[in-house]
């Protein structure tokens, strides 16, 4: 490890998100050092050789919630970053023997959903417009910091003016965003706060169908789609796009390591000193 230095700010873990702070912690002029305990950099954005000549992503596997606004600003792309769209992006088997293929393809969506209900193959766009009007009203909101809407009266006196004006914005914006849902508010709630079983078998008749949808719900939550707030995160997964198309989820090219490599590659030319095998 090189010898003790001063900086304006340490990152200590060198993951994706870290690796995205320290950069533009860079960027608006401070010196900043990333402490990472591994000898590899990334986190859950990683991607490793766990036996000679084959690399795998050890935990994320496919890109969608990581914001455009950070491959613009930090100039990704520039580094080497590429993301290809993933298509199809399901398969689901049964055990009579039939599946259920699905992806970005609209007319495959159509044709596969066909097999087990026609109206489901009809009701499915329409689902998925509703989900992508929801999200896009609702992003904007979800992507700033949250406003303190009641702060308890012996704290008030505290907080400055400037913060309450920050707070009384936001909360209009809010505001603002849910009343542009209008007749979809009620639905909208429920996405953001109850379950997503009740929520597919109003739209849904197949039981294949809504089993593949489902997995949006808890794939990376311990939680059955039964739960509330299982919705939200079948919400949530809609809110991501790759190659500049919303809800798609794509594969980085050569792993997920690579996005973690842009990243420590965009660091690194803004001043950015990353020690790795540095624990803390």
């Amino acid at each position: 490890m090189k010898p003790a230095e001063n900086y304006d700010a340490v990152v200590i873990g060198g993951g994706h998100n870290g690796l995205v702070c320290a950069a533009y912690l860079a960027k608006a002029g401070l010196s900043v050092c990333v402490l990472e305990r591994r000898h590899v950099l990334g986190g859950c954005a990683t991607t490793e050789e766990l036996w000679p000549g084959y690399k795998v992503s050890t935990a994320a596997y496919v890109i969608s919630l990581f914001l455009p606004q950070i491959i613009r600003e930090l100039k990704l792309k520039e580094y080497g970053l590429t993301i290809l769209p993933r298509s199809p992006s399901s398969f689901t088997p049964l055990p009579d023997g039939r599946s259920l293929l699905m992806g970005v393809d609209a007319a495959l969506c159509h044709r596969e959903i066909a097999k087990f209900s026609m109206d489901d193959a009809v009701t499915y766009p329409r689902y998925n417009a509703f989900l992508e009007r929801v999200a896009a009203v609702l992003e904007p909101v979800l992507s700033q910091a949250a406003p303190d809407p009641l702060p308890l009266p012996e704290e008030w006196r505290y907080i400055g003016w400037g913060k309450r004006a920050r707070d009384a914005k936001k909360l209009w914006a809010l505001y603002r965003a849910l009343g542009e849902l209008g007749p979809d508010l009620p639905q909208a709630v429920e996405l953001l706060t109850g379950a997503a079983r009740p929520i597919l078998d109003r739209w849904f008749q197949s039981d294949a169908l809504k089993a593949t949808l489902a997995t949006d719900a808890i794939i990376g939550a311990f939680l059955s789609i039964s739960s509330p707030g299982s919705a939200y995160v079948l919400l949530h997964h809609v809110m991501g796009e790759a190659g500049g198309a919303r809800g798609v989820w794509g594969y980085v090219q050569g792993g997920m390591g690579a996005l973690s490599t842009a990243l420590a590659a965009a660091g690194a030319d803004m001043g950015v000193d990353v020690r790795r095998e540095a624990p803390v």
